[in-house]
């Protein structure tokens, strides 16, 4: 049996396969009152119906004003929790976990918002400025994140994924290029950690496992380096994350070379580190998908796009595999991978 197609357990779930749908923002709300619509569970339910493990929803808002566009999903009340609790409930009797990311956009929240916030005043590239939060605004946005949090335990959520990636408000807050408070939220990389740090804390007896996502590579020498963000990684872990989602890029307006498995070097480096991870970035192709499994490259394969193309991408793979045939690994593939 191939690894793509063997069973995981992290934390208290166990995976039926590596392949894990990412959260990707399709904007399908059309609301500004961030509840699901008939399109979200079409969405979701077929790639349950797929044959995927896992399924994460996209990235949804803590608070009214914490989307990334206004018809952001929200998870902050209870007549959003009971939608996603129908929701979690058919993507259940597909044998499929399902988890949900948490964000909040802060500078890189859409211009039409009034009132945009961020750690620091300092803009993304040449978008509008954002205003630097206040000491109380601050512990408010915790609060909000631990409340979805347990509106997430509410709807039967198997685990939430807290967004510490691709610019948004936490990555704002981790990462120096965003983040040049004078208080006890900014500083040396501890004090930086302290904003989620805090929330991670808080939510330890809520008993949901806890996943982050995070950007490992920044593309701008002044940002985290790989060092930086296994170190905030390891005091995610002490502070019960019990599962890491390797991205990059978001802070800063620089796109690295594309190819496929551009991010794998990252979730190698990591896992070496002592650490549970996925990898993610152009992973359509089988023997790619299992040569990172099988190389000790990652845990996990995240699916974004190519499920948007082939939502039974996973029953390909079944195919693939079954039909016995030693892997091929073409050069154009792997060539620009340095492991």
């Amino acid at each position: 049996m191939s690894k793509l197609l063997s069973p995981m357990k992290i934390g208290r779930n166990k995976f039926k396969n590596r392949v894990v749908m990412a959260p990707m923002c399709m904007f399908h709300s059309k609301t500004v009152n961030g509840v699901l619509t008939k399109e979200h569970f079409d969405h979701y339910v077929a790639r349950a119906l797929g044959g995927v493990s896992g399924i994460i929803v996209e990235a949804t808002m803590v608070n009214p004003t914490g989307g990334i566009r206004k018809v952001d999903l929200g998870l902050y009340n209870e007549i959003q929790m009971k939608a996603f609790k129908e929701l979690v409930d058919r993507v259940h009797n597909y044998d499929c976990k399902i988890g949900i990311q948490l964000s909040h956009a802060g500078r890189k929240a859409d211009s039409s918002y009034d009132d945009i916030i961020a750690p620091s005043a300092i803009p993304f590239a040449d978008e509008k400025a954002p205003r630097e939060l206040t000491k109380e605004e601050v512990i408010s946005l915790q609060k909000d994140f631990i409340n979805s949090v347990k509106l997430v335990k509410q709807a039967g959520f198997d685990f939430v994924e807290i967004h510490c990636a691709h610019g948004y408000l936490i990555n704002q807050f981790l990462s120096p290029l965003s983040n040049q408070r004078n208080d006890e939220y900014g500083g040396s990389l501890e004090k930086r950690y302290k904003f989620l740090g805090d929330i991670l804390k808080a939510i330890k007896n809520i008993d949901i496992d806890v996943h982050i996502r995070v950007s490992a590579n920044e593309y701008d020498e002044k940002g985290n380096s790989l060092e930086d963000i296994i170190k905030i990684l390891k005091l995610a872990k002490d502070d019960g994350v019990v599962f890491n989602s390797i991205s990059s890029g978001g802070v800063v307006p620089k796109s690295p070379l594309v190819y496929p498995g551009y991010q794998a070097e990252l979730s190698r480096e990591i896992k070496k580190a002592g650490l549970t991870v996925s990898a993610v970035g152009l992973l359509e192709d089988y023997g790619l998908c299992e040569y990172l499994l099988q190389s000790d490259a990652c845990d996990m394969i995240y699916q974004g796009r190519t499920l948007l193309k082939n939502p039974n991408w996973v029953y390909g793979a079944g195919a693939y595999f079954d039909e016995g045939k030693e892997i091929e690994y073409p050069l154009f593939s792997y060539s620009a991978i340095k492991f």
